[in-house]
């Protein structure tokens, strides 16, 4: 696990290193500025021949004046440009731009609107070092900083130092509407959340990460997914391993003209590790599967709400795990099964798409469902659960993950670009894999599948933290290399190759 930090969390890092294990402020802002530089000359080495810092009057900039110190004496010669009033610069950051002067590394101050200086020193610049503002900005950008960023969108390549100036750490979200747009992203200490949330992730470019000399904090409540812990949660099979091994799922979906769903769930379990799959369909719907599947087995739920409960409770005996609720059904019927089901059903169960409309704002009820259930809303369906907004979802997507997951009492998938996974009591995990070729239809059925295959053999919450990294793997190698045209049955069957892409990458 990568860990996240919040911008308290961060906060905290630093002041702990001053505080109680005794290191200099000083000492952290150069080793900060030290490990960027080394990067930077790697990873930017042929662009490093006029290279302008813009940096602000407080520490993200005193960032950057140690970079540029280094620039310096590995024989470049930056520009640096201090966004402000220069009576504002203290502590550390006033030494190192008082020592750049000293060595006579070419310094510009832009104390106010007229950002000529500015402009002058950004032409012909082969990279930029974005040290405007860092992990404690919480306000909107306006003004003449706003109007810098304009300007350095417009000039080199962008390396930002911590987070990109406009980008909220919490939440990856643009303060004020503007914000600079990074090919790089050199963060301090550990990652930030608002590095992996978009619009924040797609500002950020590449994100690397750099050691102040403290250890990194792993057990932060939230991180992003490795290999490694996929690899870990999912061992290898034995030799003489049979089906039964594998796990019986019951996918309980799919109600007349609403089979595609349940077939690209029962998928999305066998390709994940289920040794056998039943579809339990309403009415006709099985007649319909039959014709369709040949892997995956098929039950009949009558279409009235009492008797197809009753018919579910019998299939699940024998089952490890469910999933209740792509296609199933928005009738009166429908809903009620759903929730029936959600509540009773004494297995494990991924409550999806038509389950989770059912529930509506209801979701407390399930803090007394009979076994573990583990909800996977898109942002619409998240904001019908919590009576919010899409919009309100998508802007605080880590907040409101974990809102629904202490009303519930469940594990809770978000999903979406950056895919959330949280659990009551703040634990989060965020999946970095992925593409945008898997925003088409089915793909979450297939999600659902995947979480049930797993949760029936692993805790829930690493069970959907795994199931949502191989899905985005997977996607990746169905996708090979583009960004639309992807079938959600391609991911699907894509699966297999992702378990062992992950294996080989953790090894």
């Amino acid at each position: 696990m990568i860990p996240l930090l919040t911008r308290e969390a961060a906060r905290a890092l630093d002041a702990d290193a001053t505080a109680r294990l005794g290191l200099p402020s000083i000492v952290l802002m150069e080793n900060a500025g030290r490990g960027a530089f080394e990067i930077l000359r790697t990873e930017h080495g042929d662009a490093l021949a006029r290279v302008v810092v813009v940096g602000g009057p407080g520490q993200n900039g005193g960032d950057g004046w140690v970079i540029a110190r280094h620039l310096f004496c590995a024989g470049h010669l930056p520009r640096v440009v201090l966004l402000g009033d220069p009576s504002r610069l203290r502590g550390d950051a006033l030494v190192n731009f008082r020592t750049l002067e000293q060595l006579g590394v070419p310094c510009t101050t832009v104390p106010g609107d007229d950002l000529a200086p500015l402009v002058a020193a950004l032409s012909g610049a082969t990279l930029v070092i974005d040290a405007l503002f860092g992990t404690g900005l919480d306000r909107p950008l306006d003004g003449p900083y706003a109007a810098a960023v304009q300007r350095i969108n417009a000039s080199a390549p962008v390396v930002a130092l911590d987070l990109p100036s406009g980008v909220d750490a919490d939440t990856g979200a643009v303060l004020g509407g503007t914000a600079v747009r990074a090919e790089m992203t050199i963060t301090f200490a550990a990652h930030k959340r608002g590095l992996h949330h978009f619009p924040g992730a797609a500002l950020a470019g590449d994100v690397r990460c750099t050691s102040i000399g403290v250890p990194t904090p792993y057990d932060a409540p939230a991180g992003l997914i490795e290999a490694s812990d996929v690899a870990g949660w999912i061992a290898p099979r034995a030799a003489d391993a049979h089906k039964g091994q594998g796990g019986h799922v019951l996918v309980i979906a799919g109600a007349p003209g609403r089979t595609g769903a349940a077939v690209l769930c029962g998928l999305g379990a066998l390709r994940t590790s289920a040794g056998l799959v039943t579809l339990a369909a309403r009415g006709a719907a099985q007649e319909a599967l039959d014709a369709k599947v040949v892997e995956l087995m098929t039950a009949r739920l009558p279409l009235e709400a009492e008797a197809a409960f009753e018919v579910a409770l019998e299939l699940g005996h024998g089952k490890q795990a469910a999933v209740i609720g792509p296609g199933l059904g928005l009738d009166a019927d429908g809903r009620a099964l759903a929730r029936q089901l959600a509540l009773a059903l004494p297995l494990p169960a991924v409550l999806d798409a038509d389950a989770l409309t059912a529930l509506g704002e209801d979701v407390g009820v399930l803090r007394s469902a009979a076994a573990a259930r583990v909800l996977t809303p898109h942002p619409g369906e998240a904001a019908r659960l919590l009576g919010v907004t899409s919009e309100q979802i998508q802007a605080d997507r880590y907040g409101c993950a974990q809102r629904l997951a202490e009303r519930s009492g469940c594990t809770i998938v978000l999903k979406g670009a950056r895919t959330i996974v949280a659990e009551p009591g703040g634990r989060m995990r965020v999946c970095s894999s992925g593409t945008a070729a898997m925003a088409v239809a089915g793909t979450g059925d297939v999600l659902a599948g995947a979480v049930a295959a797993l949760v029936g053999q692993l805790d829930p919450f690493d069970a959907a933290a795994a199931a949502v990294h191989l899905h985005g793997v997977a996607g990746e190698i169905a996708a090979g290399g583009t960004d639309r045209g992807l079938l959600a049955s391609e991911l699907a069957h894509a699966l297999p190759a992702a378990l062992a892409r992950v294996r080989v990458t953790a090894a």
